[in-house]
């Protein structure tokens, strides 16, 4: 019985280093203040929990495929705080950040500009599945340091590098900041 319960914890403990690493909570986060955009999006508007976003990021992905036309970089912006709104009720953005709108756009896609300003901006390599546990705690004490405070929604911009390397993902926080 004592040999079995060693391996169980050893398991556990083992899955949980595979896990971190392989999400990359060991990654460090690179945080600064800059002005981005202006941006021209595509999206399809988002509501329920945040972490079932990529399937909306999949149908613009998808769209643009389609018609032969770049999608680098995706993008989800966040318009509610999930700590204040229930999770089936958060609203976001899902899409693709572009070059040029298509005049042909869906019946559910919607398009837009994002202007330019300013942010503290957090880049990380890590999976964006852990920003909320790992980046956001990093940004806000930045903000205290710096005594900003956010002004708006947090976008969130996915870029993969490559599809054949592992954690080959920058994520770019923008947290709008005054």
């Amino acid at each position: 019985m004592k040999y079995f319960l060693i391996f169980i914890i050893t398991a556990i403990i083992s899955f949980g280093v595979y896990l971190s690493t392989y999400l990359g909570a060991y990654k460090k986060v690179d945080i600064s203040q800059a002005t981005e955009g202006p941006f021209k999006i595509v999206y399809v508007d988002h509501m329920g929990p945040y972490h079932k976003i990529i399937k909306n990021l999949e149908v613009v992905e998808k769209y643009f495929k389609l018609k032969g036309q770049p999608c680098g970089r995706t993008f989800g912006e966040y318009l509610d705080d999930p700590q204040i709104v229930e999770e089936a009720r958060l609203r976001a953005k899902a899409g693709c950040i572009v070059e040029t709108i298509p005049t042909d756009l869906p019946a559910d896609f919607k398009s837009g500009n994002l202007s330019a300003r300013k942010y503290v901006v957090a880049v990380f390599t890590g999976s964006p599945g852990i920003g909320p546990l790992k980046v956001y705690p990093k940004v806000n004490d930045f903000m205290l340091a710096q005594k900003l405070k956010q002004d708006g929604p947090v976008i969130e911009i996915y870029e993969i590098h490559a599809i054949k390397e592992k954690n080959a993902m920058t994520t770019t926080y923008l947290f709008p900041a005054k």
